[in-house]
């Protein structure tokens, strides 16, 4: 145990079961939910992906977010039966996934990202894990580079990724400890995995947070937090297997990064916000993060600026400095949004 967070490591080839075990073990249903705007062309090779899925499917919700055409319907129209089409108007990430869990039939709910390709046994591995105790309320998965092919991808890579090792671990924590702070260690939103029961506990994601709010991201790991904060258990399980495509220019990496600081200093506000009890450690983690992430690498890159450009560093520390007021912004907005969906009873079509 360390910092009060309790951690179980084994090797992704030890965690293998073996068929007769997997036939032991009763799987949850699966309900695979994939967010998306405007991004037909991406949602193509994701959902062809899915298509190839082994294991206890039950369903694949596309959700559509305040879409400006109707590509991705026509698109999920001509998919399998088993697609089912929501559009979600109240535009931002978080709303896409709420209204997922409002409408998910399985009792997990998996989410993956419309710039991802999945691995055939994903879902496989994603339900094993949650059959080996019911206190797993989470469940986490490894995600690699599908192609590397531009400087761009390659450095996002070397920065980092979002690649969280090879070994599987699970993770329990005490209500005042540390170490579950830095959530993003524990996994990404494109691969990524609850029971809808813990979701609905908790009152789903929430929608000041991530794309299409100016807070630009912070959602997921947020939720990480927030599922150990309160007592469930997260496992980290490398056999469930997402291919992300990364961006391939410059600009759009230097954007990302930037909005990477805007979330994290978000994800910071609102949990500070949520449980003030925890303020200490947070200031206690945002330290780190200047010193640790940010200014050792800025550090790297000015002894070996060919490994890696400073002004990357610099985008995601400054968008830190920008997201230190975003949080609050949002959460105005998002109330807006919530009240006048409400009045007009309009937030949302499935066909």
């Amino acid at each position: 145990i360390e910092d009060g967070l309790k951690t179980g490591t084994r090797a992704a080839s030890e965690t293998q079961h073996h068929p007769m075990q997997d036939e032991a073990l009763e799987k949850p249903s699966v309900t695979v939910a994939v967010c998306t705007r405007d991004r037909p062309d991406s949602l193509e090779a994701c959902l062809a992906s899915l298509e190839r899925l082994e294991g206890n499917v039950a369903e694949v919700i596309v959700v559509d977010n305040a879409p400006s055409s109707d590509a991705t319907r026509h698109l999920v129209a001509s998919g399998g039966p088993e697609f089912r089409y929501v559009r979600e108007n109240r535009p931002g990430l978080d709303w896409a996934r709420n209204r997922a869990i409002v409408e998910a039939r399985g009792d997990i709910i998996a989410f993956t990202d419309d710039d991802c390709i999945v691995d055939p046994g994903w879902t496989h591995a994603l339900a094993l894990a949650f059959s080996e105790s019911p206190h797993v309320s989470a469940v986490t998965g490894l995600v690699v580079p599908y192609e590397l092919e531009t400087e761009a991808q390659i450095l996002f890579e070397a920065y980092g990724g979002f690649g969280r090792g090879f070994r599987r671990r699970w993770h329990h924590v005490s209500p005042t400890g540390r170490a579950h702070i830095g959530s993003g260690n524990f996994g990404t939103g494109a691969n990524m995995a609850f029971r809808r029961s813990t979701l609905e506990r908790l009152g789903g994601f929430d929608p000041a947070l991530d794309v299409g709010t100016v807070t630009n991201g912070g959602g997921d790991i947020e939720m990480f937090f927030r599922v150990l904060q309160e007592g469930h258990t997260l496992v980290y399980d490398p056999n469930a297997i997402v291919r992300h495509r990364h961006r391939r220019d410059y600009a759009n990496l230097h954007r990302q990064l930037t909005d990477h600081g805007i979330g994290f200093s978000s994800y910071v506000t609102r949990s500070v916000l949520a449980y003030p009890a925890q303020l200490r450690n947070f200031m206690w983690f945002t330290r780190w993060w200047l010193w640790r992430w940010i200014l050792r690498r800025i550090g790297r890159s000015v002894m070996s600026p060919a490994s890696f450009p400073i002004e990357l560093v610099l985008a995601e520390l400054k968008g830190g400095v920008k997201g230190l007021t975003r949080y609050r912004r949002s959460r105005r907005r998002a109330d807006q949004i919530r009240t006048r969906a409400t009045e007009t009873g309009s937030q949302s079509e499935t066909p």
